[in-house]
């Protein structure tokens, strides 16, 4: 079973904080086997220090996010400009 991180865009914005921070570089997954994970929900790692900050699941993540992340593949910074995180 998955390791469920939280729910929303608070727990999207402190797992990105917590990775840059450690010297990582996050990535958000919306598929798995090319299909959209169920619920609204988004796969994390932090690539480099997966260690220091394992990766999970984040439920309840906006449609419109979910969709932009679809877009932007291998692109984090804008999702860490629209969350606010510094």
């Amino acid at each position: 079973m998955a390791r469920i991180l939280g729910s929303g865009t608070s727990a999207l914005a402190d797992f990105i904080r917590k990775c840059l921070a450690a010297g990582g570089v996050p990535i958000v997954r919306t598929k798995y086997g090319g299909k959209r994970l169920p619920d609204n929900k988004v796969v994390v790692a932090c690539w480099g220090k997966g260690a220091e900050v394992p990766g999970g699941s984040i439920l309840n993540v906006p449609t419109d996010i979910i969709e932009e992340a679809e877009k932007r593949t291998g692109d984090w910074k804008w999702l860490s400009e629209r969350l606010g995180v510094r």
